[in-house]
């Protein structure tokens, strides 16, 4: 896939890592893993039992499953569920713990984001958004719950060869592009502007999404992930709306 079927992509992903290392950005890092971890270790308390039976009664329907479970009981499991459900179970739960996270990031650390990248960055791009808190706390209670929803109905399908990973990397591109690259933008970007560059860069937004996700997957990085993610979409947002307008007053000076 060309670069220049997405500008400004590797320019978005440069700038994310030179604005992480800075001190704020690095100390902001622990507020999404402090808020997943708490969410993490209260889903595992109350939620594991009751995930992993609906695990186990929804896979039992299928004949290679049961068939994979009694060849496994001469291993010395019991069932499947005994580590196979309850693995996914952990997994499913922590990855809610984590866009949890994700969503308490957007809201309260991406203001400050928006600000130290606004006077660093971007001194000049005018902000003309509207409702700006309200439109942010509405678009990550919308992300997370389709997410939570999604993750949780698309489970079962994680005993299928290879479904897991694709459904991680499916889920993971979802909640770092929706949840961040409104975000990015509605400070700076009207209403229309916004509907313009999220319906052009759609695209780049996924693919931003796509490849935080895989790098998330190694566990060192998945730390990080939440708050580089919204630098990424952010420079990227900002960057669009930028050159969006310069456009804009191009043509308004050719006509």
């Amino acid at each position: 896939m060309p670069a220049s079927s997405f500008p400004g992509l590797s320019k978005a992903f440069s700038r994310g890592f030179i604005s992480q290392l800075r001190p704020k950005m690095l100390f902001a890092i622990v507020l999404p893993f402090l808020v997943a971890l708490l969410s993490a270790i209260i889903l595992l308390t109350y939620a594991w039992d009751p995930l992993d039976n609906w695990f186990y009664d929804s896979a039992s329907k299928w004949a290679w499953f049961q068939s994979a479970s009694n060849s496994l009981s001469d291993w010395g499991f019991s069932t499947m569920s005994d580590w196979f459900a309850g693995l996914l179970s952990f997994i499913a739960l922590c990855a809610i713990s984590g866009v949890i996270g994700l969503a308490v990031a957007s809201i309260v650390i991406m203001p400050m984001v928006l600000k130290q990248l606004s006077e660093l960055n971007y001194p000049d791009l005018e902000r003309k958004g509207i409702n700006a808190t309200t439109t942010s706390i509405t678009n990550a209670v919308k992300v997370s719950a389709i997410f939570i929803i999604g993750w949780l109905v698309t489970l079962p399908l994680w005993f299928i060869p290879f479904m897991p990973i694709v459904l991680s990397l499916f889920w993971g591109a979802y909640a770092f592009s929706h949840m961040s690259r409104l975000d990015a933008i509605v400070e700076h970007a009207t209403p229309q502007e916004r509907n313009s560059i999220i319906k052009k860069h759609n695209k780049s937004f996924w693919l931003i999404g796509l490849i935080c996700a895989a790098i998330a997957l190694i566990p060192p990085f998945s730390l990080v992930m939440p708050v580089y993610s919204i630098l990424v979409c952010t420079h990227y947002g900002l960057n669009a709306l930028q050159e969006s307008r310069k456009q804009q007053l191009i043509s308004s000076d050719i006509q």
